[in-house]
């Protein structure tokens, strides 16, 4: 019987999973002899990572991940550097297991509390509060809150900005031009803001998750993703992206940076740092003004006027982010989430952009006066309006 034959009888879905189970089947092997067991260091490497901490009167609840390679025992636990009873739902941590910590301590609004863990070998594993304060209780008066906030800071600015249309459509085609520069200088500004918010955020995430390749993963899910619809929006078209469409893909790139921002200040206001929400709240609703004005620059390039839906639809996928972005950070915010979040942000904003910088007109281009004013007014204003969150 001839090789070719030989082959001809083989599975395809054979050939295709056997380097698969290959691999496996020498990872097995690797991981029971454990070669390198004689090299691991003493004591232990311990890690944990704090994903949450609640504060009620008389009490903290804290949410702890196992964020090291070795297992972790906890023996004892330091608040303001006095030993405290505890409870705890699961003493012993494999790695990335969670585990909840209770401490009955009676701390004091606004001072700091400092609370050490003391594991079985001894090593002290900190956190720090800068200034205690008492964790919203999840009711539906404080979910109505932080819905009633996402509205404040996304949707109602958003629906302001989008009444430049009509000034927009009687505009001539240097200062429309100047507007869709004006727009890539807008969301240049964004991205690189989400970009370093994503780092900050990826880097409170633990080790174990890597924090950076979340963020990373999440930022070329956007891009290729976005890039797929394009094309297939484009073949359905004969001249390419349209004002409209362009429209709905800033706002989808808006809305995703807004999901951060309702991000923010949800988990402010959990954290009980009422002072810093209120600030983020007022700073964001006048930074996203002018993200309106972004959303509606390309429609001012369309001969006919979008129908009012578009407009509400615009506003929605613009702003609407925001209110789940508030309630989830409210409520079950966690570093490594947001991180995945702001890193789609991130791709989905750098997307956007050179969409747009390709669709620019003659008059709009980065190298033209007006284009290049209006990109360097869209950066100014937005680092202006950011200054105040």
């Amino acid at each position: 019987m001839s090789t070719a034959e030989t082959r001809s009888r083989v599975p395809v879905w054979l050939g295709a999973i056997a380097p698969v189970l290959l691999v496996a089947a020498l990872l097995l092997v690797f991981v029971s002899l454990d070669p390198l067991g004689g090299l691991r260091p003493v004591p232990p490497v311990e890690t944990v990572a704090f994903e949450r901490v609640k504060l009620e009167p008389g009490s903290i609840e804290m949410q702890i991940r196992n964020d090291g390679p070795d297992p972790v025992t906890f023996a004892q636990v330091l608040v303001n550097d006095a030993y405290w009873t505890f409870t705890i739902g699961n003493e012993t941590l494999d790695r990335l297991e969670s585990t909840l910590v209770r401490i009955p301590y009676p701390w004091d609004e606004g001072l700091p509390l400092n609370i050490a863990l003391v594991t079985s070998s001894g090593v002290t594993i900190e956190h720090e509060i800068e200034a205690a304060a008492e964790t919203p209780q999840l009711d539906g008066k404080t979910l109505w809150i932080y819905a009633s906030l996402g509205v404040y800071i996304g949707v109602i600015p958003i629906a302001v900005g989008l009444l430049w249309f009509s000034a927009l459509k009687r505009a001539s085609k240097r200062w429309l031009g100047f507007f869709l520069a004006f727009t890539v200088g807008l969301l240049t500004f964004l991205l690189v803001d989400t970009v370093d918010e994503g780092l900050e955020l990826a880097s409170e995430t633990g080790a174990a998750l890597n924090g950076p390749s979340l963020f990373a993963i999440g930022a070329l899910v956007a891009v290729v993703g976005l890039f797929v619809l394009e094309h297939t929006l484009e073949r359905r078209r004969d001249k390419g992206v349209a004002g409209l469409m362009l429209a709905y893909f800033i706002a989808a790139g808006i809305g995703l940076h807004n999901l951060g921002e309702g991000l923010a200040v949800g988990a402010a206001l959990a954290a009980g740092e009422f002072a810093l929400g209120t600030f983020l709240v007022v700073g964001f609703a006048l930074h996203n003004t002018t993200e309106g004005l972004a959303i509606v620059a390309p429609l001012g390039t369309e001969d006919a006027r979008p129908g009012l839906w578009h407009f509400v639809g615009l506003g929605a996928l613009a702003g609407v982010p925001t209110i789940a972005g508030a309630l989830l950070g409210g409520s079950v915010f966690s570093p490594a989430w947001a991180t995945l979040a702001f890193g789609v942000a991130a791709g989905a904003i750098a997307q956007v952009v050179w969409t747009i910088t390709r669709a620019l007109p003659a008059q709009g281009r980065l190298t033209t006066a007006y284009g290049g004013a209006g990109f360097l007014v869209g950066l100014v204003v937005m680092y202006a309006t950011g200054l105040l969150t």
